[in-house]
């Protein structure tokens, strides 16, 4: 599939492609999908890596 797709043809696909999910869903009813979890992009220590100051001075 390496020709480019107009956006009718990209419409038909993902109408495809949720009725195809439909009908699997609907195979099994009881089936509950919960949506993913955000994950935490924010570090919780900003203290990880010590910074420059505390590496000690090399001396040849």
């Amino acid at each position: 599939m390496t020709e480019r797709l107009n956006n009718d043809q990209i419409a038909q696909l993902i109408l495809d492609a949720n009725s195809d999910l439909q009908r699997y869903l609907n195979l099994a009813p009881g089936v509950k999908l919960s949506p993913p979890e955000p994950r935490n992009t924010i570090i919780s220590n900003p203290n990880i890596y010590p910074s420059l100051s505390l590496r000690p001075t090399l001396r040849p």
